[in-house]
């Protein structure tokens, strides 16, 4: 670990990506939570989709989306800077595969947002599945953060 640098600076360094990501974790819970009632009211009759259009969830999961995709991009590319200002170096491990991976299946999902609005459901289709799979290596990255954090303690309180 960089030795040039204070324990405070290396610890804001070090913890601010898996806070940022736990944060992030989240509100993709909620975006998946906003996906569903989506779809829910897609597929409902007719006075339930009239009940549910008025809570606006389409919106509600269209900006939290948004917005998501910006955190991940930030947080993938803070996350690789943190660990490059630290160690001089990058690990190619699961985590920086998953991560890049989930970057590029949300960028895919995001992609089919305006067909989607067109009523294409196979892009709907490819939505679903590209963002089920952001959440299963999101999960996954939880897990191997973990272990990461784990170890950069013990290297930093040493």
């Amino acid at each position: 670990m960089n030795s040039e640098l204070s324990l405070p600076l290396k610890s804001l360094i070090a913890f601010t990506h898996p806070l940022f990501m736990l944060v992030a974790l989240l509100a993709t819970g909620y975006a998946l939570y906003l996906g569903v009632l989506v779809r829910k009211t897609r597929n409902a009759d007719a006075e339930t989709r009239k009940k549910n259009i008025k809570a606006k969830y389409n919106q509600r999961h269209f900006a939290i989306g948004s917005i998501l995709l910006a955190v991940w991009v930030v947080g993938a590319v803070a996350g690789m800077a943190s660990t490059y200002t630290l160690y001089h170096k990058l690990f190619v491990s699961s985590h920086l595969i998953f991560g890049l991976g989930t970057i590029c299946l949300a960028a895919i999902a995001v992609a089919l947002v305006p067909l989607m609005q067109q009523g294409k459901e196979w892009a709907r289709i490819i939505h679903i599945l590209c963002t089920s799979a952001v959440v299963f290596c999101f999960v996954t990255q939880t897990i191997t953060g973990f272990q990461i954090v784990q170890k950069m303690v013990g290297e930093l309180y040493q």
